[in-house]
């Protein structure tokens, strides 16, 4: 099956500009979170308003369609909790969704699914869902002025496209449609890894730059999109799932987390050069490589080499995940790290 969420894409510099013609005087609603929409509102129309804040949940969703039920189109501005929950909120009121994102952080722009959690912010599933988004405007200005850290975790996000669908899928398929998933994923973390970045050149958004924002929204998310099951997620984010009860690491961003969960995966499932190449480009980007540095006290390291096990993204990888085996690779992870300081 291949997935597709995404009508029109338009990334250049004035892209919201096209905003009022995309919408044709039809009556829309405008879902927004606060910060999003204190970095977009200079360059958007007048329209009703509705603030998110908080986690995709079903609470959420529920809410949202009511107050957009008199809508004609949804339009989302924001990071990926609000446009995943604007997603499931579109396909409830069956309305055309345009996407404004004001974040590098994810796929979440261009997939048809939705990440749920619960109201305490805990991982719960993801649902694939019918939804078609009728435009998704990337534009320079709004871009290139969002926070950098999110940018760096939405590029560690996207490299788990390849080394979990490699991990799911190994490195070529007989089916066109996942080697063209695969070779796709393949081409996202090679252009990742030889570009160089720095707060400095994202702000100036050079086209190097605006390659990097493409892999991580559109590239990324067709990966899935095409591969689906064969190439979506393995144990990067389930160690990620793993993570979210843990309060020291829900102020770490999503990406953040799947970078470690990614160390994990290629450390258990022995794959040293690819190992070694991940954990030098998160240590140069100032992400977190060990337990320590997502803030685990050792209870609650043995605690997630449990649950890691307990993972259904990880049970998709035929490996070991005994807490002993699970336990013993996060202290080698860690070990690792501080030798390689």
């Amino acid at each position: 099956m291949i997935r597709q969420a995404v009508l029109q894409y338009i990334h250049e510099e004035r892209a919201v500009d096209r905003l009022t013609t995309l919408l044709a005087d039809r009556k829309a609603v405008m879902l927004h979170g606060k910060q999003a929409l204190e970095a977009a509102r200079g360059y958007l129309p007048e329209l009703p308003k509705i603030e998110f804040s908080g986690h995709c949940t079903d609470q959420q969703v529920e809410r949202l369609a009511e107050r957009c039920a008199t809508y004609e189109v949804i339009v989302a501005v924001g990071g990926g909790s609000l446009i995943d929950t604007a997603k499931q909120v579109a396909v409830k009121q069956n309305r055309p969704l345009i996407v404004i994102p004001t974040l590098v952080s994810n796929c979440a722009p261009w997939t048809p699914l939705s990440v749920m959690y619960d109201q305490q912010g805990q991982y719960v599933r993801f649902d694939t869902i019918p939804v078609v988004i009728e435009a998704l405007l990337l534009d320079h200005r709004i871009l290139a002025n969002s926070p950098y850290d999110y940018f760096v975790a939405g590029l560690v996000d996207t490299l788990a496209k390849w080394y979990e669908a490699r991990a799911l899928s190994g490195t070529s398929a007989d089916d066109p449609v996942v080697e063209s998933a695969l070779r796709m994923a393949e081409h996202c973390k090679a252009l990742i890894l030889r570009t160089p970045i720095s707060p400095e050149q994202f702000k100036a958004y050079p086209s190097s730059i605006q390659h990097l924002v493409e892999t991580v929204i559109p590239l990324a998310g067709s990966v899935g999109g095409f591969g689906d099951e064969a190439t979506r997620g393995a144990i990067g984010h389930g160690v990620h799932n793993a993570l979210s009860p843990f309060p020291s690491t829900k102020t770490i961003l999503h990406g953040s987390k799947v970078g470690y969960g990614l160390l994990v995966q290629e450390l258990l499932l022995g794959e040293t050069q690819s190992y070694e190449e991940l954990q030098h480009y998160l240590k140069d980007n100032q992400q977190p490589t060990t337990s320590t540095e997502l803030g685990l006290t050792e209870a609650e390291r043995e605690n997630l080499a449990e649950r890691i096990g307990q993972e259904p993204l990880c049970q998709l990888i035929e490996t070991d995940l005994s807490p002993r085996t699970m336990l013993a690779t996060l202290m080698k992870n860690d070990q690792q790290a501080v030798r390689s300081h």
